[in-house]
């Protein structure tokens, strides 16, 4: 992976921001950011996202009358693998670079680490197949892929384990404390006895 790609990534765990774009902006605000390459879901009058490649954008508002009101972003990482770079919105890749197909939780929490982003472990409802993190100051969460399941073939593109599969912003200090009573903390011997046998 190029040090550009990885910059990225950074950048957003650090900021809670794509190029900037925060997840409470308008939809012209993030359009403005990202350009009008985008796909428009509107599942009812209520809820809205835009698909920029890896990058989706969500807003709620309570009635039509109302202005749509910024949710959260994802980063739809896993995308990568099948896809490759082409799938990034062309002001990212701009901006940073080429993407690689695969982008490993290890090297980027450890890059994270060194420049003081820290990440904490987080429960997640989809363990032990995926394992969360995330990071208290910017309220960003991270998705790793741990395990694939017993019953699916495997195919091209699909994610390696200890893969990022998705990047997420906002994610509360509230929520994830819900999370920590409802779950439970993440078993860190698990954790650490499936990283041994990771490619």
């Amino acid at each position: 992976m190029t040090p550009h790609s990885l910059a990225f990534y950074m950048d957003v765990v650090a900021s809670g921001t794509v190029l900037g774009a925060n997840p409470t902006d308008s939809p012209d605000r993030v359009t403005e950011i990202l350009g009008s390459d985008f796909a428009e879901n509107s599942p009812d009058d209520h809820s809205m996202w835009r698909d920029y490649g890896m990058a989706e954008f969500f807003w709620i508002r309570e009635t039509p009358d109302h202005p749509w009101e910024g949710h959260h972003f994802t980063l739809q990482v896993h995308r990568l693998s099948y896809w490759g770079g082409s799938i990034v919105n062309r002001a990212i890749r701009d901006r940073y670079g080429r993407f690689d197909r695969h982008l490993r939780f290890d090297k980027l929490k450890r890059l994270l680490g060194k420049h003081g982003v820290p990440l904490e472990d987080a429960p997640d409802v989809n363990a032990p197949t995926f394992t969360r993190h995330w990071q208290p100051a910017s309220q960003v969460s991270v998705m790793v892929f741990r395990a694939h399941e017993e019953w699916r073939q495997r195919r091209r593109g699909d994610d390696r384990i200890g893969d990022v599969y998705t990047i997420q912003s906002s994610v509360s200090a509230e929520g994830v404390a819900r999370d920590r009573e409802r779950y439970g903390r993440q078993d860190r011997r698990e954790l650490s006895g499936r990283s041994s046998s990771e490619p």
